[in-house]
């Protein structure tokens, strides 16, 4: 969100996930928490005259909506499934 609280304005814009993996923290507990970003929405930023926005460097300016989805493991489960993961 921009400042104020209002969403800058932007045209939705379709996507499809090439990839989506979590990422892995000891807890100094011993638990194991995977966390992953996962996209919701994409928009292409609009700007004032109507075209297609650009960042400072000239790339196209997009902003996103993500919703972050979580596991908890216990340190045998996170090796099971790692170990899994190696195999494939």
């Amino acid at each position: 969100m921009s400042q104020g609280g209002q969403q800058p304005n932007g045209k939705l814009v379709g996507f499809k996930p090439l990839q989506e993996r979590y990422c892995y923290y000891s807890l100094d507990d011993g638990t194991v928490l995977g966390v992953k970003p996962v996209m919701v929405k994409v928009f292409r930023m609009i700007g004032p005259d109507g075209r297609p926005g650009n960042g400072p460097d000239g790339a196209p300016a997009y902003f996103y909506q993500t919703q972050n989805v979580t596991q908890v493991l216990t340190p045998d489960e996170y090796k099971v499934m790692s170990n899994r993961e190696l195999q494939e």
